[in-house]
């Protein structure tokens, strides 16, 4: 049987990041998974899968490797991530270290509609990714602004472009994978609370209060990244509220994708919470601030759905209630071709054992990130 390592933040609480190992493992059910993060700390969610450290998967052999999915391409220090508490670059690890980990044993290794959360800037970590990208035997990536960010590394020499694949991220597989087996039981609204878009306290229990009221239907509260501190705001948000409604403890990733799809409306800042009402067919709102996240804006590109549907606050969705995000059929249709198509060539690439080019710069890219970091930190002392 084949083994695949699969590469990714499945050891944080948080709902999108630990649906890529179900999605990888439904849609090739056939090979042998191994799934990799930088920590081998179990989450909260029950029916999470099981992962070995970064550390550990280094150790082992394996036939191919998968990158992602997730908004984890990017090299930045610890200290900048959940992972300050250990020294290093995690992330980096997930991506360009597997890549080392492909060379090394002479393995294919795919980028599994990833995402890139920012612009490369500097000379070394410019040189990283175009080398990491360059020698992957398929580059597929979640939205059009993370491909361009990519394919940005190479500048204009042509010499040094690589194929860069867009494909919708394979979270909307959740609707095949987990399906509503029976009728909506009760009416309720869902939604989901983060400090970083949803202050003051205040304001959104009372606006929660009139969306309740007006819509005539009781809230869920649901807590899909509780390793950005969600569980704590929500608490303080349910304390001011006085409309029916409860906190649901989410301690399973079905569980919560079932309370999302059984729901009328779903309003909320999170990117998975959102595609999965999509892929249920539950209309909803994003709830951001006024530069969102590009993310947001390349999932929108891929669904079709007007820029409309974010919204700053709560009580900004009260005047555009009658206008929520709904995914419409035929770009349904097209969403799942284009992820049949991705997973084909995914599998394709794992049966043909095609090995990794090589490279140098992946090879010794602690190294060299190490020494961009030196060298940042020297031009600000200056």
């Amino acid at each position: 049987m084949i083994k695949i390592a699969h590469f990714g933040t499945f050891d944080v609480d948080n709902y999108g990041d630990l649906l890529f190992p179900h999605i990888a493992e439904y849609r090739l059910s056939q090979h042998e998974w191994e799934h990799v993060s930088p920590t081998n700390n179990v989450t909260n969610f029950k029916d999470s899968m099981p992962i070995v450290s970064f550390d550990c998967a280094k150790k082992k052999q394996y036939n191919a490797i998968v990158i992602g999915g997730g908004n984890i391409l990017h090299l930045m220090h610890n200290k900048h991530t959940v992972y300050n508490n250990i020294d290093g670059f995690a992330y980096a690890d997930l991506w360009v270290g597997s890549a080392k980990i492909a060379i090394e044993q002479k393995i294919p290794y795919v980028f599994n509609a990833s995402g890139v959360s920012m612009k490369f800037i500097y000379y070394l970590h410019k040189k990283i990714a175009l080398s990491t990208f360059k020698n992957s035997d398929y580059v597929a990536l979640r939205e059009r602004l993370s491909a361009e960010m990519a394919e940005g590394v190479s500048g204009s020499k042509s010499n040094l472009k690589f194929n860069c694949h867009v494909i919708p991220d394979t979270a909307f597989d959740i609707d095949k994978m987990w399906p509503l087996h029976t009728k909506r039981p009760s009416k309720y609204i869902c939604v989901n609370l983060n400090e970083r878009y949803h202050k003051p306290v205040d304001d959104t229990a009372e606006n929660l209060d009139e969306i309740s009221k007006e819509l005539k239907m009781p809230i869920k509260l649901i807590i899909i990244g509780d390793c950005h501190g969600d569980q704590e705001f929500t608490k303080k948000v349910s304390k001011k509220m006085k409309t029916d409604h409860q906190i649901i403890e989410s301690d399973g990733l079905k569980k919560l994708a079932h309370i999302i799809g059984y729901s009328n409306y779903f309003f909320g800042s999170s990117m998975h919470g959102f595609i999965t009402a999509l892929s249920y067919g539950v209309p909803a709102f994003l709830i951001l601030n006024k530069v969102p996240m590009h993310k947001f804006i390349g999932l929108l590109e891929i669904t079709e759905i007007d820029n409309k549907v974010i919204c700053e606050s709560f009580r900004d969705v009260r005047k555009v209630l009658n206008s929520p995000a709904i995914l419409k059929n035929e770009v349904k249709k097209k969403i799942q071709s284009d992820l049949d198509k991705h997973w084909d060539k995914v599998d394709s690439i794992v049966k043909n054992g095609k090995t990794a080019g090589t490279s140098k710069i992946v090879l010794k890219f602690h190294k060299l990130l190490k020494l961009q970091l030196i060298y940042n930190k020297i031009r600000n002392w200056i």
